[in-house]
Order: C-alpha cells, then structure tokens, then sequence
C-alpha cells in the first residue's frame, strides 16, 4: 500500500511534521492538530464551510498523504514556496504514485479534490498567485449504485422480534427502542448519524413529523410514517418507567446502559444492531443501517414518488445524488413509457398507420 511505503520514508525522517499527525489520522476524528502548513485551512473547514468532524479529518488525512508524497517526491518537506512554484508535472508524479500503488480511482478523485480545495484556499488568502492543482484531470467514476434490500428483507428486519439471548435477556425497553431505531431508519430514510443527534424535542409524534439536522448543519423536516410514530411512543412509554425524569431536551435514543436518559446513543451501537439483526435472520450482509436509507428512496420510487420530495427527505444537495435510485428501477420506467407515449401504446400489429408504400 502507498500510506505503508510513505510511513517508511517518514519514518527515516523524525522532524517531518506531517509524520506525528498522519500516524493518528485513518482518517477518524482526532484532538490533534494538523501540521502548521494545515492549520488555517482546517479552521477554514471547520468553522467557514461547518462540515462535518469526520469530514475534516479526511480532509487532514488526504492532504497528509500528498505532504507525505512530496517528502518522497522531493526530499524535503513542502512549503508555502514550494506550492508556489509548483508545476503540472509534480501532479502529474502524484497521479503516476496514485497509479504505481493502484490506488483505486475514488480515492484518487478524492484526493486530488482535497490538494485542489487546499490551494485554493491558499490562492483565495494571497499566499500563492495560481493553483497548481486546477487543471489536473482525475480517473472518472462509474454510477455507483446503491445497495438496497428487498421491501421483503426490510418488513423481516423491521418486524421481526429480537434475537433471544437467554443468558442476558433484552430489558423490553431496549426492544422498544431498537423497533423504533429500525422503523425511523427505514420510514424517513435518515442517516445513522441525524437519527444519533436527534433530541425529544425533535419528534413530533402529533403531526407525524421529525425535525433532522443533516450535513454542513442543514435542517429539513421529514415525514414520520404511522407504524414509526408508534413504535417511538412505545419506546418513550417503555422508557419512562425506566427513567422516568429524562432532560427534556436529551437525546431521543440512549444507550442500553443509560439510567437518566441523558446518554446519547452512538452510530457504532446502531451498526452493532444491525449487525445482530441481519445475522439473526440470515440476512445478506449488505443489510446495513445506511442500507435501510437506500431502501426508503429506492420503494419510495417504485410506489410512484416524484425524486425532487424524495431528495427534499433525504436532503441531498444535488438532484444528480438522488438520479442513482432511477437505475436501480429501470422495469418501472419502462412500465411508465408503455403507459404513457403515444408510440408505445400499441404494438406494432395494432398500429393506424398507414402502410409503407411498395417500391417498385
């Protein structure tokens, strides 16, 4: 692997700044800093454009493999002069290093994005007069498309009762609680990190309608299916007789060990769930939590919904994000064309047009 090769060539390099960080950085959430060339940037992130913690770390990560790359590149490490005077062919050597340790080509992309935002950060501040990393072209990605289950596997994962553990049998308010994780994953298509930030004051179970906060902090409000509202208000009477003061605006799900109902539950105890669940019931392993949010666009689209209200639910940025559910229910387009083209309602020995004229 490339990081393994680079780590070695820091590692004959003790002072490289790029070297304590990277080694903490795959790419999680980290309480350490960046190498100083990195800093403002990383604030930039983080304060300016408000994305995400993880967000930013893969950013830090990415961009310390390409310092890392230069230190290997040029023997020395990179600086503001150095980005300066930077030219297209050590891009090129990057995407030639890319293409040497078969990097695949997300990755790529991904990376040469990061490099590409750096700099243009550092035009924008005055530090340099061009960005060397403007016209690089990256590998071009095929229409990823997503993985749902089938409406059976979802109804079977959703309906079906917990596994039985008779060593440590399951308190029938963490039952509640998981029924309900599983019905609002799946009925309002959220990500298991809006699910793990909503708070009691978020659900409306009155109206039937949740209030999500989504990346870069961007709010929108989501429509809580019946069976989910139920479930939610099974979950809150369960646990109330458990904890039966919890803050009034403490996190809806908690953890399976909370006693005051102010421990927020986490995504890995989300994932762990799923986990459970799917190997419970035989379920293939591509039944993740993010899987059940593929299952909420791809039925909602089988049944007939528009994609702009179903990207307004799932909050995508782009129309193009929610278009990869389209390929996913091609049958469905082809039964929309038969109904309703005018040249496609009928077959061809069932046509009133009139007949080819005979050459002669």
């Amino acid at each position: 692997m490339a990081e393994t090769r680079i780590k070695a060539v820091l590692n004959g390099s003790p002072h490289c700044p790029v070297l304590s960080y990277y080694s903490q950085t795959k790419p999680t959430m980290t309480d350490s800093l960046p190498p100083p060339l990195l800093e403002p940037f990383r604030r930039n992130l983080q304060s300016e454009q408000r994305l995400s913690p993880r967000t930013v770390a893969a950013y830090m990560h990415d961009l310390a493999i390409f310092m890392a790359f230069w230190q290997q590149h040029k023997g020395t490490e990179l600086t503001i002069e150095q980005i300066a005077g930077m030219r297209p062919t050590d891009m090129r050597a990057f995407l030639a290093q890319a293409h040497r340790e078969k990097w695949a080509r997300a990755t790529v992309q991904r990376r040469i994005a990061a490099v590409r935002s750096w700099f243009r950060f550092l035009e924008t501040a005055g530090l340099i007069d061009h960005n060397p990393a403007k016209w690089v072209t990256t590998p071009k990605l095929g229409i990823r498309l997503p993985r749902a289950p089938s409406e059976e596997e979802t109804t079977r994962l959703v309906e079906s009762p917990p596994p039985v553990v008779a060593e440590s049998p399951q308190p029938d308010w963490v039952a509640a609680r998981d029924r309900a994780i599983l019905e609002l994953l799946y009925g309002s298509g959220l990500r298991v990190s809006e699910l793990c930030q909503m708070n009691r004051l978020d659900i409306n179970l009155a109206n039937r309608e949740a209030r999500v906060l989504g990346k870069g902090d961007k709010e929108r409000i989501v429509p809580v299916g019946s069976q989910c509202a139920t479930a939610i208000a099974d979950y809150l009477q369960h646990q109330a007789q458990i904890m039966p003061n919890p803050p009034v605006d403490g996190p809806l799900f908690v953890g399976s060990r909370s006693t005051t109902g102010a421990d927020r539950l986490n995504p890995r105890q989300v994932q762990r769930l799923l986990q459970q669940r799917r190997r419970w019931l035989a379920l293939p392993e591509k039944t993740t939590p993010h899987a059940l949010r593929h299952a909420f666009a791809t039925h909602l689209l089988q049944a007939g919904a528009d994609l702009r209200s179903i990207q307004e639910m799932l909050g995508h940025a782009s129309l193009s994000t929610t278009q990869r559910y389209t390929h996913l229910d091609r049958a469905r387009l082809v039964r929309v064309y038969d109904a309703a083209h005018p040249r496609a309602k009928k077959g061809l020995g069932d046509r009133d047009d009139p007949p080819a004229p005979t050459l002669v």
